[in-house]
């Protein structure tokens, strides 16, 4: 599942839902960046910064995907939120022996 944001100022944002992490590409005009957030470490629930929806690590050590809100529309932003939040509590009850 992929969720793509876009912002003038700071570039497009592509947010891949896999199995096991969330893959993140940052491009803008003049750089482009990878990074991957492993599912087990987030914390499924999120927090509402402003005009962004941000998922901490379970530690709190700030957050680790910072999301839009509400982009591209609501109904597929939801849908990507609602998936990572399951996916992140599947992952870390795997990993902890929770079933």
């Amino acid at each position: 599942m992929k969720l793509i944001q876009q912002n003038f100022l700071k570039g497009t944002f592509e947010y891949e839902l896999t199995d096991e992490e969330v893959k993140i590409r940052i491009k803008t005009l003049m750089n482009e960046k990878f990074k991957s957030v492993p599912l087990e470490i987030l914390n499924p629930e999120p927090v509402i910064n402003s005009n962004q929806l941000d998922f901490h690590s379970r530690v709190k050590c700030g957050p680790l995907i910072s999301l839009q809100l509400n982009k591209p529309d609501e109904k597929t932003f939801n849908t990507f939120v609602n998936a990572v939040k399951q996916k992140a509590l599947e992952q870390f009850n795997d990993f902890a022996g929770l079933k």
